[in-house]
């Protein structure tokens, strides 16, 4: 059966019909019982007839059977039909080359044709259903949490290596020249489309997304590209990988990569356009509603443009349409393959113009969107800008305006945003293509010195133009260029000139009476050439009218194209403007060609070759220090910016964002290396990042102290160890107390692991004690600073050198530097015990009071006592003080022989070279001022170090006695219990009783314990500071100081004293009860800030000490909030943040007073205030409970608060509030808050606050239950608007079932509202009128009745005031002042008899002035205005009212 013809068909079952007689059909179509038969001959016919055995009706038939009833046949039967067609199609392969190129006869071609479609066909067919098989959707799981993996199936894997042999078969197949075994030599489309389904079909599997298919990709991909360059599959290639794409979201990355592959081999160049082509085609409404299948469109393009950026550049205007949709990711794809086609394609400087114009638009682009309206569009574009600055791909003149656009985004709402924007920042300062450091002054200080030496070249040359003429200096080289930059100024010339037809009053702009037309065109040329435009256009216009239709001034519209001017102008040309503009190109044009084609003659005789090397080295000379100047200033330009950047980088390092703060550390890092200006700000500011919360962000900060300060690329020990010595030092120079105590946590990381090594330990000893050549005394003191934060990790670095640290820190030298015995103090602490421990068996080692150190520090403090040059005296004294206390073993002895000899200079003063002039000294003592207030910093000290020693030291040490004792007894009795013996009944009963013996005397401790610790209170109320004990006999010199500031006026004086005397009152309850008053007192009437800043942070120790004693003074503290001085405000604003958020005092009545400091002017306030809301709201219901209160007191007119402060302060306080059932009930409250306002500012601000909260259903609920509460404050336009905001912003969130909810409250608001307007407007009119009525009644009678009636007169001047009052009134409240006036009148009337009254009579008539009257007001009043039936009056009298109203009546019946 060879003269049949096999047609390809378009499914299956089409094999079974025929519509010729030649046609190939099925006629049988076996069962799958027959096909196990049958499959068996299949094979045997393949074997001894080859390739020819598809030919056999059996043969196909059966292999056809299989297809139709693959889902019923037996797994083994299709493995053998698969395997029986892969070696049919390797024989198949094998043979068809030789056959091809063999001579064919008709007969012999049409066989071998239809052995070819058909075995392909089968080979295709079965392809489709085993892929099926084993890509079942059912089968293919999403694995993740809560879902198993599919079972594992043993015969993927075999299917896969099977697969992978067909599609090397058809391969090789398809290479053949099959075209020409079909008549005529073109292969048809369905065989074509027969191969190419195949492959698309394997592509439909997921697995083609994974590693391990990626030589079946390549393959189905070599196939499609052989296809598509020798059948021309282009078309239906393009298409199906569109559709493919839409359908299937693995598709993304194979399909890239197999287009890519038929660009980069095949040399493709249509199936990418087309496929852009036919995306741009998408309709966008089916974009937006496809969105997987639009993620997938983007995601492929934006991965071939990164690999084949050229292929994509002929479609960028198909794609630039995108730039304008809706949908972010169609613009984010956009910008990405522009982003890719500048990196990849359009980078560096040898690009041709046309290249030029691609990169400058896709950048425009780019910085375009840098403001996208998208937050994530944003952020993407700027780690687009990321790329191409790193890659140094964006021209220099673009980013200066890049970096401005960047610098704008750090102010960003989104994080995300702000992120990307410092990391672009860093990469510029990274990629900066001016220098390794970026000092702004030195850069300043150059550029004046280039630009001085400049000016000595040349002086006439134009500084401001230096930039400019570089960056377009290739452009203007030739004579076209240089005309079409001035045809915009001559345009403008030419229109001004012919418009005005200014006349020539100057003979320099006319031309001589005899000139000719050459000389006169010169003239013309040489005023263009020196950009005297005007001149130059003056002159043209006389030429026009001396030579007349000469040739050169000729103009024909048809030839010359007047489009480039149009172009340009501004305004619409006249055809006389463009004949003017055509004869100046063409003379301006002409002129430069001459001057470029030769020079004059005389002057090439004239000059001689010296003369020439010495321009020639002149101009080049000149061209290099312009460049260099034009470089200086760049730098100096991106210097600045750099600069700007800075302040807004310092506040994102305080960002509760981790992201902007780990970006910002990042950034200052970099600006630090490249000496950046004041980027030691920001470095300085990360110390603090130390104490966060979040581990990631302290092991930042750490690792960018140990990149600037302690990384070094030295190599010698002793050199790497003297460079990390001498940056640490340079870091605490200029430290505060607040960035030393963080650096000192950093440090002692650095020694814990390793960073600072033995060598800088013993380097910094060195430098402390001065043996290192040349060290000053700064580098000592920082030494030993160093010193002291190392040894905050180990304190053997200390304790092994403690008689080196006492010679050098307390010796000669310390005596005369006071800073330095201050330095070693703090050293000496690091080995302080700090709490001891109770449960040690021997008590802490301290010192002798004789040893060494503590003669050294009582002799520095009795003789520096007087030594008033040196201020480092106070601070050291406090320092000194705490060592002997924390050192010594009877520190209170010390200090009583200090004091004792402090008190002995004061009684004998002996003036010195030291002290100050006798004016200084104060009135009552004859010691200087600066003495005194040095005592008194002892004094204090004392007390509060000897309360200390007494509550922490000698408490803990009693405890630890008192623990050893029990110890010692519960041994003692447990030895006796083991040796008795338990002979009868009643010992055993014994011995039960002693098996409670710990527990006795667990319970003897504690009891032991409360013994001590009232003894330690007792002692520190009676004993410290007792009229016989030696800190309270001098009790009365601190009061005296105190009582008396305008006897003793020195400051410091007075700070000391006051401070002083907290401290004193730190000791004991009843000394701190005393002395309240005066404390408040001078807190309160000091004119000095300091002394007040003081007070207000010892105030805060005492309420820690004594809250119970502090509590009724409490309101006096929270007054200096309102202080004059922002100090005094700081602290108390820290002090209160402290006490409230540790529950030391309660807020409800001054929580208000504290919300007002958000609107404070200084930041750092306003800042804290903001802080320490943000604090509170995490303790519970805590804010929720003071808010309404808070609400109440800030509206109130008697308070005084700004309504733009009000909002501010509101704004940021509700925004704290985040459970649904706070807002719920806020909603509620403040509607009802609504009856109790008197004024619109209320309603305005009860409505503000209402529009801060979040609404959800059942807000919007309690609002319209609500409604009368605020129904008749709607008249008031900024109300209704406030309620509308809530209604419109609830719309937009609302669920479907609550949205009729809000339609009929936005009605009753709306109707509401239109009413109160009406009836507001009436009342004013009918108001106005009875207004004039009144008046014109008074004028006529006012002749008549003077007499007598002064008093009636003024009664109804001071009514028609109320009159005019009541008018601005709301109907509600015009009410109640009616009512006021009634009332008024009625107890006017009745006056002869309230005298006649008893004394309770005259209290009942004082109420009733005040009360409103009904009696009278419908006798005296026209109608009441008209009311909306909605709003309800708020003046119904209360019970007391109703009482008082009938007392009244019963009296005036009487």
């Amino acid at each position: 059966m060879t003269d049949f013809k096999f047609v390809i068909p378009l499914s299956l079952q089409m094999l079974e019909e025929s519509n010729s007689s030649k046609q190939y059909v099925v006629t049988n179509v076996f069962t799958a019982w027959e096909i196990s038969n049958n499959i068996k001959d299949v094979q045997a016919s393949l074997r001894q007839d080859g390739t020819e055995f598809i030919l056999k009706q059996k043969c196909f038939d059966t292999l056809y059977s299989v297809l139709v009833n693959f889902s019923s046949v037996d797994g083994e039967i299709q493995r053998h039909s698969w395997d029986l067609m892969v070696k049919a199609m390797g024989k198949l392969v094998s043979e068809v080359g030789h056959i091809i190129d063999g001579d064919l006869t008709g007969s012999s071609k049409a066989k071998w044709l239809n052995i070819i479609k058909m075995t392909t066909f089968i080979a295709c067919k079965l392809i489709d259903a085993m892929e099926n098989k084993y890509n079942n959707t059912s089968d293919i799981l999403v694995t993740g949490k809560g879902r198993k993996k599919p079972p594992k199936d043993t015969d993927q894997g075999h299917w896969e290596e099977d697969r992978n042999n067909m599609l090397v078969h058809l391969y090789t197949l398809i290479q053949y020249p099959l075209q020409r075994l079909w008549e005529p030599p073109v292969v048809e489309d369905d065989f074509v489309i027969l191969i190419g389904d195949s492959c698309y079909k394997m592509l439909e599997s997921p697995n083609m997304a994974l590693v391990r298919t990626k030589d079946t990709r390549t393959s189905m991909f070599q196939i499609i590209g052989t296809l598509v360059k020798k059948f021309n599959h282009g078309m239906a290639c393009s298409l199906k990988i569109l559709q493919l794409l839409r359908t299937y979201e693995h598709m993304v990355s194979p399909a890239a990569q197999g287009v890519i592959l038929l660009i980069q081999t095949f040399g493709d160049k249509y199936v990418l356009p087309e496929i852009i082509k036919e995306i741009s085609r998408v309709s966008r409404d089916d974009m937006v509603k496809d969105t997987s299948g639009l993620r997938n469109f983007t995601q492929f393009l934006v991965e071939v443009s990164n690999n084949c950026p050229q292929m994509i550049v002929p479609s960028l205007s198909l794609l630039i349409t995108f730039l304008d949709e809706e949908v972010y990711s169609l613009r984010s794809c956009v910008l990405s393959i522009m982003g890719s086609v500048v990196l990849n394609l359009l980078k560096g400087d040898n690009l041709d113009p046309k290249s030029k114009d691609l990169r400058d638009q896709c950048l425009e682009h780019l910085e375009d969107h840098i403001h996208d309206v998208h937050a994530l569009m944003r952020s993407k574009v700027l780690q687009i800008w990321n790329d191409l600055i790193r890659e140094k791909a964006v021209p220099l003149s673009r980013q200066h305006d890049v970096l401005k656009l960047v610098l704008g985004r750090l102010w960003d709402k989104s994080s995300l945003v702000r992120k990307n924007a410092i990391q672009l920042l860093t990469a510029f300062v990274n990629s900066n293509p001016f220098a390794a450091k970026l000092p702004l002054e030195e850069l300043e200080s150059q550029c004046a010195l280039e630009l001085k030496k400049l000016q000595e070249l040349s002086p006439n040359i134009d500084i401001d133009s230096l930039g400019k003429e570089e960056a377009c200096a290739d452009e203007n080289t030739s004579p076209r260029a240089a005309w079409i930059a001035i045809v915009p100024d001559v345009i403008k010339a030419v229109q001004e000139v012919l418009e005005d037809s200014m006349e020539c009053d100057e003979e320099e702009d006319t031309l001589d009476e005899e000139i000719d037309l050459s000389n006169a065109v010169k003239e013309v040329a040489e005023a263009l050439s020196s950009n005297k435009l005007y001149r130059a256009v003056k002159l043209l216009q006389e030429v026009f009218e001396k030579f007349s239709g000469a040739e050169v001034l000729n103009y024909n519209p048809e030839e010359h194209s007047s489009k480039t001017f149009e172009a340009v102008a501004e305004e619409d040309l006249t055809e006389k403007d463009i004949n003017f503009l055509v004869v100046l190109e063409r003379i301006f044009l002409s002129a430069k060609e001459m001057e470029k084609a030769e020079s004059p003659p005389e002057e090439k005789d004239e000059m001689t070759d010296e003369t020439n090397e010495k321009n020639e080295e002149l101009k080049s000379e000149i061209n290099k220090q312009k460049m260099l100047v034009a470089y200086f200033k760049d730098s100096v330009k991106f210097a600045k910016l750099i600069q700007q950047g800075l302040p807004i980088m310092c506040q994102l390092l305080g960002s509760k964002h981790v992201s902007d703060v780990m970006e910002a550390i990042s950034f200052f890092v970099t600006a630090f290396e490249f000496g950046v200006l004041d980027a030691m700000t920001g470095v300085r500011k990360m110390l603090m990042l130390v104490w966060s919360k979040e581990q990631e962000v302290k092991a930042a900060v750490v690792e960018a102290y140990r990149r600037l300060y302690i990384n070094s690329d030295n190599h010698n020990e002793r050199t790497q160890a003297l460079q990390i010595v001498e940056n640490l030092s340079s870091l605490i120079v200029g430290a505060t107390m607040g960035e030393r105590t963080s650096l000192e946590e950093i440090v002692s990381q650095f020694v814990s692991s390793g960073d600072i090594t033995k060598q800088c330990i013993t380097l910094l000893w060195e430098r402390f004690t001065k043996t290192l050549p040349d060290t000053t005394d700064e580098e000592a003191h920082t030494a030993l600073i160093i010193l002291a934060m190392c040894a905050n990790a180990e304190q053997s670095i200390i304790l092994s050198n403690f008689d080196v640290l006492t010679a050098s820190g307390l010796g000669e030298q310390g005596e005369q530097d006071f800073a330095l015995v201050k330095e070693t103090c703090h050293a000496l602490l690091r080995v302080a015990v700090v709490k001891p421990k109770t449960d040690a068996p021997t008590a802490p080692n301290r010192l002798d009071r004789d040893h060494e150190i503590f003669k050294r520090l009582s002799k520095i403090l009795i003789q520096g006592l007087t030594n008033l040059k040196d201020r480092q005296y106070s601070p050291m004294a406090l320092k000194a003080v705490s060592v002997i206390y924390a050192l010594a073993e009877h520190p209170d002895l010390i200090c009583e022989e200090v004091i004792q000899e402090m008190y002995q200079i004061l009684e004998n003063p002996s003036q010195d070279e030291g002290s100050p002039p006798d004016n200084t000294s104060d009135n009552n003592f004859s010691v200087p001022a600066g003495v005194l207030t040095r005592f008194c910093v002892v004094l204090g000290h004392v007390a509060v170090c000897q309360l200390v020693h007494l509550d922490i030291y000698v408490f803990s040490e009693l405890k630890r006695r008192n623990n050893l004792k029990e110890e010692m007894e519960v041994e003692k009795k447990r030895k006796k219990t083991r040796k008795s013996k338990k002979s009868s009944a009643s010992d055993v009963s014994k011995g039960s009783q002693e098996t409670d013996l710990d527990e006795e005397m667990g319970l003897v401790g504690a009891v032991a314990d409360d013994t001590e610790a009232e003894y330690i209170r007792y002692v520190c109320e009676t004993e410290i500071i007792n009229s016989d004990n030696l800190l309270g006999t001098i009790k009365p010199m601190i009061w005296t100081l105190c009582t008396n500031p305008g006897k003793y006026k020195n400051t410091e004086l007075q700070a000391a004293s006051s401070l002083t005397l907290a401290k004193y009152m730190m000791v004991s309850s009843k000394v701190c009860e005393e002395n309240l008053q005066l404390l408040f007192t001078i807190l309160e009437r000091s004119n000095e800030d300091v002394v007040r800043a003081n007070l207000v942070i010892a105030l805060g120790d005492l309420y820690f000490r004594f809250p119970n004693e502090l509590e009724p003074w409490t309101p006096r503290f929270y007054a200096r909030l309102r202080d004059s001085s922002s100090k005094v405000r700081q602290n108390t604003l820290t002090v209160l943040t402290h006490l409230v958020l540790n529950d030391m005092v309660k807020v409800k009545r001054h929580i208000s007073d504290i919300a007002y400091c958000i609107c404070d002017e200084d930041p750092h306030i306003s800042g804290l205030a903001g802080l320490f809301f943000h604090e509170l709201a995490k303790k519970g219901n805590t804010l929720y409970n003071v808010l309404p209160d808070m609400i109440s007191r800030l509206s109130d007119p008697d308070v005084g608060v700004k309504e733009e402060s009000f909002r501010r302060i509101i704004g940021e306080v509700l925004a704290l509030i985040q459970k649904d059932k706070h807002w719920e009930n806020l909603v509620e409250k403040l509607c009802h808050r609504f009856q109790a306002t008197i004024n619109v500012r209320q309603w305005r601000d009860i409505a503000y606050c209402l529009a801060q909260l979040e609404f959800n259903e059942k807000c919007i609920k309690k609002l319209s239950e609500n409604f009368v509460c605020y129904a008749d404050k709607l008249h008031e336009p900024e109300v209704y608007d406030l309620f509308m905001e809530i209604i419109s912003n609830v719309q937009k969130i609302i669920k479907p079932e609550v949205k009729s909810v809000v339609e009929e409250l936005e009605k009753r608001i709306v109707d509401s509202h239109e009413k109160g307007v009406e009836d507001e407007n009436i009342a004013r009119k009918a108001g106005n009128a009875k207004l004039k009525t009144t008046n014109s009644k008074t004028v006529r009678k006012s002749a008549t009745s003077r007499r007598g009636k002064k008093s009636k007169s003024g009664s109804s001047e001071s009514e028609s005031e109320d009159e005019d009052t009541r008018q601005q009134l709301h109907p509600v409240h015009r009410s109640k002042k009616e009512n006021l006036r009634q009332s008024s009148r009625v107890s006017h009337s009745n006056t002869t008899n309230v005298q006649q009254c008893s004394n309770d009579s005259e209290e009942n008539e004082e109420e009733e002035k005040e009360l409103p009257s009904d009696t009278s007001e419908e006798k005296e009043n026209s109608k009441p205005s008209p009311r909306h039936p909605l709003i309800v009056s708020n003046s119904q009298p209360s019970r007391r009212s109703k009482r008082s109203h009938n007392q009244r009546k019963s009296w005036l019946q009487s």
